[in-house]
């Protein structure tokens, strides 16, 4: 699997399916985390969880841009020096 597509699917497929998958699955709970409602408790625990995964996401794909970076700046330099 390509460093892109592992990214996307951490930084997007993983939370879409957390919420739009398991929700529905913990809707009919009677279960209760600290007083709070399972559902609402996965729900919470995923606004931090998202943006972790983002951040895996992104350090997944960073070094892509990373290169792209550098390599744009090398051609400019030579075409330059000439």
């Amino acid at each position: 699997m390509s460093g892109a597509r592992k990214s996307l699917g951490i930084g997007l497929g993983l939370p879409v399916l957390a919420i739009l998958v398991v929700m529905p699955l913990l809707a009919d709970t009677d279960v209760y985390v600290l007083g709070i409602p399972l559902l609402w408790a996965w729900m919470f625990a995923w606004f931090p969880l998202t943006s972790l995964c983002l951040w895996v996401a992104w350090r997944i794909d960073e070094p892509r841009y990373r290169d792209e970076e550098h390599g744009d700046g090398a051609h400019s330099d030579e075409g330059a020096a000439r």
